[in-house]
């Protein structure tokens, strides 16, 4: 089945945020405890929570991936630190495309921005992911959570274009 990705609409929110809690809840839950878990994907999924989502405080560039009119997978980008903030699908879409196409999206905003090198806090889950793209792994770290949890992840980055090529070399 094919694939579009789009920028996300304010409607969104909610399918948004349904997408990123299956993918944390069914497909990290192997590699994190379930205190992390919580924090990071709470259930249930509020009122107040997909508020937050659609006003986009920190004005992250977020894409949505459909299949047959269905939000099955989510991107964010910080564009002005050159940091990807999210890549994540719904277990029913895995290894079928749809990361590999959010992330393309992505790495094109942010190459039509002007970014050398996107920089990543990839989860201990996706790390085998995003070497797949080209992102090297740069050491372990941890993650802060909005709620304060930390969790364990892998500090990554991935060099888009060398500064020569902006050069006309």
């Amino acid at each position: 089945m094919p694939v579009s990705v789009r920028e996300m609409r304010t409607e969104d929110a909610h399918a948004f945020l349904e997408a990123h809690h299956a993918a944390v809840r069914e497909l990290a839950s192997a590699d994190y405890p379930s205190k992390v878990i919580e924090a990071w994907a709470p259930w249930p999924i509020t009122a107040e929570h997909v508020a937050l989502v659609r006003s986009n405080p920190d004005r992250e560039y977020r894409l949505v991936a459909e299949r047959e009119d269905r939000i099955v997978g989510i991107g964010c980008l910080a564009a002005q630190k050159d940091e990807i903030l999210a890549c994540y699908v719904a277990p029913s879409a895995s290894r079928t495309g749809v990361g590999s196409a959010i992330l393309r999206g992505l790495e094109r905003v942010a190459e039509g921005r002007g970014a050398l090198l996107l920089e990543l806090d990839s989860s201990l889950t996706a790390e085998p992911f995003y070497r797949s793209h080209g992102y090297e792994v740069q050491g372990a770290g941890e993650h802060n959570l909005n709620n304060g949890t930390l969790m364990a992840c892998v500090r990554m980055r991935k060099l888009l274009r060398s500064s020569d090529s902006s050069l006309g070399a």
